[in-house]
């Protein structure tokens, strides 16, 4: 078998190419891999994005996002990074101004940035929910260049590991760290305070913003940490979306 140089194996792990372990090794020089971390790089994967979304509705033409709070994980280094971002009360300022809701225009290129610096993205549900909510938001925002083209990343689902690897009444995030970790820290979903963020000056407007993102900071930290536990025995994502 032939030696590839440095270059030519970064080029096969930029496209995704699968690589032997003796590859990965000459292409991270000096780190002692684990057996999952092995599994990702082989594929090309090193930047790993495990994310949440909180929406004002189901309904992304006349709703908008939230919040978002994500996780960026460096497969080789083990570190990560906690991003996040949320409507503001310029952001709804300026939709109304412009009468329309777009009150996440500025949200989704922030959350797209940090999309764009991962080669696998997921979340629970994400792949039904986060995702296409996302894509569609761009597109109503005319924003469709924030889009990762297809083929860019690949995509998991910590719901899909659980329905086919586990067994519970419902595939609920719930469920999922019950099973994984036991530590459960998921916050009552009070809707009050869904509805309240369309309205800047509610005097719990800030309240409001307040809880969401405290959830789904909670929601990301145990997505997270359940995921570590089901990736030692489900296959890695690689689905292009």
């Amino acid at each position: 078998m032939r030696n590839l140089s440095v270059a030519a194996l970064q080029e096969r792990f930029d496209n995704h190419q699968k690589l032997h372990r003796f590859e990965v090794d000459a292409l991270f020089p000096g780190y002692k891999f684990t057996e999952i971390q092995y599994r990702y790089l082989e594929i090309g994967i090193r930047h790993q994005f495990i994310y949440d979304i909180e929406t004002s509705d189901f309904d992304p033409e006349q709703n908008f996002i939230i919040c978002y709070v994500g996780i960026l994980r460096d497969i080789v280094t083990g570190k990560t990074e906690h991003v996040q971002d949320s409507i503001s009360k310029k952001d709804i300022s300026k939709a109304v101004h412009e009468q329309t809701f777009n009150f996440d225009c500025r949200l989704l290129q922030t959350l797209s940035w940090n999309m764009k610096q991962a080669h696998h993205v997921i979340g629970h549900y994400s792949t039904k929910f986060d995702n296409p909510y996302f894509r569609s938001r761009c597109l109503f925002t005319k924003q469709e260049e924030l889009i990762p083209h297809y083929g860019y990343q690949f995509y998991g689902d910590t719901w899909r590991m659980m329905k086919t690897t586990m067994k519970a009444k419902r595939n609920t995030l719930k469920n999922f760290i019950r099973q994984t970790t036991g530590n459960d820290e998921k916050t009552f979903v009070d809707l009050k305070y869904w509805y309240i963020t369309h309205f800047k000056d509610h005097k719990l407007w800030q309240k409001s913003m307040n809880y969401i993102i405290d959830h789904c900071v909670k929601d990301v930290k145990m997505t997270y940490e359940g995921l570590l536990k089901a990736e030692l025995f489900n296959n890695i994502g690689r689905a292009k979306a």
